[in-house]
């Protein structure tokens, strides 16, 4: 009897253990799908942006109950510093992305144009009641890399990122920025050698990156502001529209479309040689 009850109490406490075990986390980032590719995999200062090659493309659903998708894509964007990226020492990595939000392009004249709706989803500020002068220091998000880790096929790479900023009754002096972390998922694509003018002799290599950065709006925007963080303009600044003074509430926290947003990033660099 003795033994069948120290027998249950130690299968008592296996069991115990393969749960506690089974409940684990696993340490690791989530695997990128697709093939490896071929290429020097090293882009630095030499090499130049081919803006003109580029796009960065965004998504989001209507409304967080929709399954329809609104998209789009931002006309201004680049990197500063330049983009570089080295498959065999990523520490040297250095990403610092930017694209200018008042640039956001859905393809709709009636929700893009200046004072319509699709510039407030971004929290873009303005200088005048027209809402026609946007407000530059308000009018970017960027993302900075602090770190990068291979995973599956691509890469992770760790960064912060800033969207908009806070404004009081936050607890924050109006026009701090919101800066918070953010992990932006990257594929280098590859190298390729390309002919430029014809002659049929290569001249140019090209390489290639993809990468999709997802967030929540609710997390980069003061969503209990209730006037913009831009100061009433004062009378020397107005430039001539003096209803500027009457500034309401321009780009503060909409629910107008869902939450969650995601920027997709198709860039490519190339070099002479």
């Amino acid at each position: 009897m003795k033994a069948l009850r120290i027998k249950t109490i130690i299968s008592a406490f296996v069991i115990a253990i393969s749960l506690f075990m089974a409940c684990r986390k696993k340490d690791q980032v989530t695997p990128l799908a697709g093939m490896p590719v071929t290429g020097s995999g090293l882009v630095d200062n030499s090499w130049t942006f081919d803006k003109a090659h580029s796009n960065v493309n965004w998504e989001s659903k209507y409304l967080s109950y929709s399954a329809g998708m609104l998209t789009g894509r931002f006309n201004n964007f680049n990197f500063n510093p330049k983009f570089v990226f080295n498959e065999a020492d990523l520490s040297q990595c250095n990403i610092k992305a930017w694209v200018q939000l008042s640039s956001i392009d859905s393809g709709e004249p009636g929700r893009d144009g200046p004072g319509k709706c699709i510039r407030s989803y971004m929290g873009v500020t303005y200088l005048d009641s027209l809402k026609t002068i946007v407000n530059p220091v308000s009018d970017s998000a960027l993302f900075k890399s602090s770190s990068i880790v291979k995973s599956g096929t691509g890469y992770v790479v760790f960064g912060n990122m800033h969207f908009n900023r806070y404004r009081a009754p936050s607890g924050f002096a109006d026009g701090t920025p919101i800066i918070k972390p953010a992990v932006l998922y990257l594929n280098y694509n590859g190298t390729t050698d390309f002919d430029v003018d014809g002659d049929k002799v290569n001249d140019r290599y090209r390489a290639s990156f993809s990468a999709k950065l997802t967030f929540k709006r609710s997390d980069f925007i003061d969503t209990q502001s209730t006037v913009q963080w831009v100061p009433v303009p004062n009378l020397a600044d107005q430039t001539g529209n003096l209803t500027a003074a009457n500034n309401k509430t321009y780009g503060v926290w909409t629910t107008n479309v869902a939450d969650e947003m995601s920027f997709t990033f198709n860039a490519q660099f190339y070099k002479n040689h």
